[in-house]
């Protein structure tokens, strides 16, 4: 294998390596957005079903409570609020987004793994030349949808941390910083 070919094989895989883990980034994002709005949702339906208990203070102490703590304004604004956070849940459906980019990253990994696979391997250059090919297909088949820009780079930076990369695109001839 030549060097430049080997480079560049290398800057595939650091390309798929980011791309793994800003698609796990992207996972966790998600189970924790889903996690919060399903607790606060649940919190504020919680707070109004037991809002009839308000009554029971003394009737000095409930006309001094702030005008959102008394049940006539409390009680619509809180189911409101719960109602939103529910709808965002159903309508964003954040743990369908985790699974699809969970099983992306887990894609990314699997065809990480046939590249250092690849790299290990003695092969031939028409044998090579055949798998890297294959390698091609399959990333360019990958049906991954987009990451939000700030897991793409932390993906960059957590793959860069690594320092088993050669430099981006350093495969090429033309390539100045």
């Amino acid at each position: 294998m030549t060097d430049k070919k080997e480079k560049m094989i290398l800057d595939w895989m650091r390309k798929i390596h980011q791309l793994e883990y800003a698609h796990r980034y992207q996972s966790i994002y998600y189970v924790k957005a889903e996690r919060w709005l399903g607790i606060s949702a649940f919190v504020i339906m919680t707070l109004v079903a037991f809002s009839y208990r308000f009554h029971k203070v003394e009737p000095e102490t409930f006309q001094k409570l702030p005008f959102f703590l008394k049940q006539e304004f409390f009680v619509p604004f809180a189911s409101f609020v719960a109602a939103i956070l529910t709808g965002l849940i159903t309508f964003l459906r954040p743990n369908e987004r985790s699974e699809t980019h969970k099983k992306t990253g887990s894609n990314y990994e699997k065809l990480r793994h046939r590249i250092e696979l690849l790299l290990t391997s003695q092969l031939g250059d028409t044998e090579l030349n055949k798998e890297l090919n294959e390698i091609k297909k399959e990333w360019d088949s990958l049906d991954a949808i987009n990451v939000a820009n700030r897991y793409f780079l932390r993906g960059k930076e957590k793959v860069k941390s690594f320092k088993k990369y050669p430099k981006e695109l350093d495969f090429l001839n033309d390539v100045v910083e």
